[in-house]
């Protein structure tokens, strides 16, 4: 990702569409974000999927991928896969780009071109605005990354991975990265 700008949310808003061009506003700064692999895809759809099993059996929220969230006016994200539970999901306006205020999980699977600082700096911001889970997947690393305000853990391959927001919700790491 290299920034180019700096800039408020209204003004970002306002950019005109530009085909295959993916952008990001983190606290004013623009970011360009790069197009997904193949990987990168596959990986989406099989959390993705993972998480409609999980809610057509709970109906407690709902899993979307690619939204853009206003979580400030100057802060525009787009989570790979995002997570909106009980009421926020009731509430929110499902027909407005950018969504506003923030999902409760939100999903980043990292490239091998994406700097650390970068990726944690994204992880700050989601928290600060009140995302109440980050995961990261490391398709390299074959592993996932969960933070909170409070904590963060490291899961690998061989590992289940769960989460409090969604109780009984369980998915072997490795199921993320199968071939």
């Amino acid at each position: 990702m290299a920034s180019t700008a700096t800039m408020t949310g209204a003004q970002f808003d306002a950019l005109p569409y530009e085909e295959g061009r993916r952008w990001e506003l983190i606290e004013g700064e623009l970011v360009e974000v790069g197009s997904p692999t193949l990987d990168h895809q596959f990986i989406v759809q099989r959390l993705q999927f993972a998480l409609m099993r999980f809610f057509a059996q709970r109906p407690c929220g709902f899993v979307a991928s690619d939204v853009e969230f206003a979580l400030s006016e100057t802060t525009r994200v787009r989570p790979d896969v995002l997570v909106v539970l009980g009421e926020r999901a009731a509430k929110l306006d499902r027909s407005r780009v950018p969504v506003l205020g923030s999902p409760d999980i939100g999903v980043e699977v990292i490239s091998p071109s994406e700097r650390t600082s970068e990726s944690m700096r994204k992880v700050e911001t989601y928290l600060r605005h009140g995302v109440r889970e980050v995961w990261q997947v490391f398709p390299n690393l074959r592993q996932v990354v969960v933070y909170t305000p409070r904590e963060s853990r490291r899961l690998g391959a061989g590992e289940t991975f769960s989460t409090v927001l969604l109780p009984e919700f369980a998915i072997p790491v490795s199921s993320l990265f199968e071939d």
